[in-house]
């Protein structure tokens, strides 16, 4: 009867190894309440994609509230400071918490250099920071800072082989983030791979994130006779180089970044974004695994909207704090937890059908290439 038991319970401690747990199944923090301190960017120039990734981590927080995710007894509860994405704001708002024992872990950041600000206080502090939105390479810091944005750099390079594959384009421009070093390194691989087919590039437009007006980098791109366009700036240049090369009258290929996937971008951008390729991992109307149509079903009860990539990565950063922590006997601490999150190598909640981690970076799980249609809807895109 012993040998059986001992026999189940090493059964049990491979299967919390395989999903990616950092002790066994059958530990369990103490019953009580925790508090995750989530620095947000609910207003200021990217509150569009600041709100999904805030109401991605609520829809989060009430399932594992729901089906004890987190522990027998176990309650989490989040605690949002806004930083309007500024630096200092961001700053400030971390050091409280790292300040506040109540804080048992936090998430932040769409920015990187943000995220990069904000990172010291959490590794001084020894408080767990979940990084949800921000996709510099560098950032995860062992074992404190840790990220679950699969870096877009692969998928982007899959996409851009596809393109040159199957659209065999001669002549590229390229639009530019020229205050954005990220969009600019995974503009720099797109162009390596469609230059490696053949194509010649015929213009680098730079613009910056706030500018407003694009009428002339649009005149001056077409110019150049491209049969394709690469756009690889932040949400809303992207969203203005697009309408401004419609407008004068530009009808080749143009291929851009996940930028376009809220539902949002399609309700002010109409057909003006249709048929335009992106990859990412998570979209509605093509992720179809079960725990990404419960996640769908719960945000558009909770919101009556579709959720995006951004509501999806909210989401995740929240699961694997909470799958950190229930892995963790007794009393938790920053110290355990934040060993217990760099240790895990699957984050075993996920939107995407599979959400592989390595030294506290998430991995690309899946790339799916789509665009929105004049109808309003999210297809697996197809050479037109």
């Amino acid at each position: 009867m012993l040998e059986t038991s001992k026999r189940a319970l090493l059964s049990a401690g491979y299967m919390a190894l395989a999903l990616g747990f950092a002790a066994p199944a059958y530990a369990d923090p103490d019953a009580g309440e925790y508090r995750i301190g989530m620095v947000s960017d609910d207003s200021g120039p990217i509150a569009s994609a600041g709100q999904s990734y805030h109401q991605g981590a609520d829809i989060a927080i009430a399932e594992i509230n729901s089906k004890g995710l987190a522990g027998e007894g176990v309650t989490l509860v989040l605690d949002v400071k806004d930083s309007g994405s500024d630096a200092a704001r961001a700053v400030q708002a971390m050091t409280q918490f790292g300040s506040d024992r109540n804080i048992l872990a936090t998430t932040c950041c769409i920015l990187s250099a943000i995220a990069a600000a904000v990172s010291p206080i959490a590794m001084s502090n020894e408080l767990p920071l979940v990084i949800y939105g921000a996709t510099r390479a560098s950032l995860p810091q062992e074992p404190y800072v840790t990220s679950v944005v699969a870096l877009p750099g692969p998928q982007e390079v899959a996409m851009s082989e596809r393109i040159a594959k199957e659209l065999k384009p001669q002549k590229v421009a390229y639009y530019l983030a020229g205050d954005n070093d990220i969009f600019m390194a995974r503009a720099m691989a797109m162009k390596e791979v469609i230059e490696k087919s053949g194509a010649a590039t015929v213009a680098e437009i730079t613009t910056l994130t706030a500018d407003t007006d694009f009428t002339g980098p649009a005149t001056q791109g077409i110019a150049t006779g491209p049969d394709l366009i690469v756009v690889m700036t932040t949400q809303q240049p992207t969203i203005g180089i697009i309408t401004a090369l419609r407008q004068r009258g530009y009808e080749g290929m143009i291929v851009t970044s996940e930028v376009l996937s809220p539902p949002a971008v399609f309700k002010k951008s109409g057909e003006t974004i249709s048929g335009i390729p992106f990859a990412l991992s998570f979209q509605p109307g093509v992720s179809d695994s079960e725990a990404a149509v419960a996640f769908i079903e719960a945000y558009q009860a909770q919101y009556n909207a579709l959720p995006d990539v951004y509501a999806a990565q909210g989401y995740m950063a929240i699961q694997f704090i909470a799958q950190g922590l229930k892995s963790l006997d007794g009393k938790p601490t920053r110290q355990d937890l934040a060993k217990a999150m760099w240790g895990t190598t699957e984050i075993a909640v996920n939107p995407y059908g599979g959400q592989p981690m390595e030294s506290g970076q998430a991995r690309t799980p899946n790339t799916l290439i789509v665009n929105w249609t004049k109808d309003g809807e999210v297809k697996l895109w197809e050479k037109p």
